[in-house]
């Protein structure tokens, strides 16, 4: 499995509640069993009185039979500063021996610290600081959250703090990175996929829902089978990609604000595109229509760019894709000029692509109606008015205008 990510985002999943925030002081509970009480505010006693406006007898007997559970979590989920030390001791010892755990058997204390966890996520706090924020839940109903940050010097050293916010932590600890670890990039690539790979969290496939891939370097990377609900990718950056059984539904896809016009001037970069973009195109389930025919749109696009120096034998891989019945279902999914955009290029003959080649190397000019020159009127037809002397002796000249209203 490849996860070599540059830095990037990893954002909370929730449930299904997609907490898209870089602010961890009020990160909520992972996707975890729910219990009453997973929220502080779900913490409060059942006591107000309520107001009528929406009011279900079901709904307020359903809370009335929670109310023990409640009160039991209140009481019975505190962790104790011992609780809040093992975890981080836990997770300096799985940083530190990292490459060996990789390649050798789990020990018992390594495989409970990754079943424990919920998230591990990279992200950039307001100061543009850099840190890893794992969520581990040693008991199902309660999460510890920790940070994790590498501290510059030689050797690099890193820290591990369960937190409540920046300035309010409980437990801390220090250590070396291995030294094949030069930053927290590469510390986070590792701790993914050791995650990924041994852990035994069934929900650990969703460890990247909601994750904005935008600014990670996505060419060749192996997504199969990961959960992508709402997470983000540039098109241009879907290069090679393997998204068998990923699940991409609402998964977001834009394009780059501003593309240098020049790359679409450029036969390499162009042909890098549509090949990447293909690979990653056929690997996508034809349940995905909205992925589908996005990815399909972006390459006709990046086709049309290249086209003049293409022939028609040269489309007919990305023709035989375009024809699938999965891509006739796409219309309600996309905008309509790439619905028939596809279409087009799916029933596009040889006598029609050729056609389309010579009116791209041949574009009509703008049809304009021509200019005509007229002579010039002669003077005696050129009606300048009237003249008139004023009572100071001066002669003026009035249009016919003026001449109108004067009596």
């Amino acid at each position: 499995m490849s996860i070599d990510f540059t830095p990037g985002m990893i954002n909370t999943y929730h449930g299904d509640i997609y907490n898209r925030t870089t602010d961890t002081d009020n990160v909520k509970t992972p996707d975890t069993p729910m219990w009453p009480c997973d929220n502080r505010e779900e913490q409060q006693p059942i006591n107000s009185t309520f107001s009528g406006e929406g009011y279900n007898p079901e709904q307020y007997d359903l809370a009335r039979q929670h109310l023990p559970q409640i009160y039991a979590c209140r009481t019975n989920t505190k962790y104790t500063d011992a609780d809040y030390s093992k975890v981080v001791a836990q997770l300096v010892s799985l940083i530190t021996n990292i490459e060996s755990i990789s390649s050798t058997p789990l020990t018992r204390q390594a495989q409970e610290i990754l079943n424990q966890i919920n998230n591990i996520r990279y992200e950039k706090n307001k100061s543009a600081e850099c840190r890893i924020i794992v969520v581990a839940n040693p008991k199902p109903d309660k999460a510890i959250i920790t940070k994790i940050s590498v501290e510059e010097g030689i050797p690099v050293r890193f820290s591990v703090q369960t937190m409540f916010s920046d300035t309010n932590f409980i437990a801390e600890q220090r250590a070396d990175l291995p030294t094949n670890i030069k930053d927290i990039q590469s510390l986070y690539q590792k701790m993914t996929k050791l995650y990924i790979e041994h852990s035994e969290n069934k929900n650990r496939m969703k460890v990247f829902a909601g994750t904005n891939f935008i600014d990670f370097n996505m060419t060749g990377q192996n997504l199969s089978g990961f959960v992508l609900t709402l997470s983000r990718f540039y098109f241009e950056d879907l290069l090679n990609i393997n998204f068998t059984d990923a699940n991409l539904g609402d998964t977001i896809f834009s394009h780059k604000e501003h593309p240098t016009p020049k790359l679409y001037k450029d036969e390499q970069y162009l042909d890098k595109q549509i090949e990447g973009l293909f690979s990653t195109l056929l690997t996508i389930n034809d349940n995905f229509l909205r992925a589908k025919a996005e990815i399909a749109s972006t390459i006709i696009k990046f086709l049309e760019a290249r086209i003049t120096n293409l022939s028609y034998n040269d489309i007919l891989k990305y023709q035989q894709e375009f024809q699938k019945q999965c891509y006739k279902q796409v219309k309600a999914f996309t905008t309509l000029s790439r619905y028939n955009k596809i279409q087009t290029w799916a029933e596009m003959s040889e006598y029609q692509f050729e056609v389309f080649q010579y009116e791209t190397l041949n574009p009509k000019k703008m049809s304009r109606t021509p200019y005509l020159k007229r002579p010039l009127p002669d003077e005696k037809d050129i009606n300048y008015g009237v003249e008139i002397e004023i009572p100071s002796g001066k002669r003026i000249r009035l249009s016919n205008h003026y001449q109108n209203i004067i009596p």
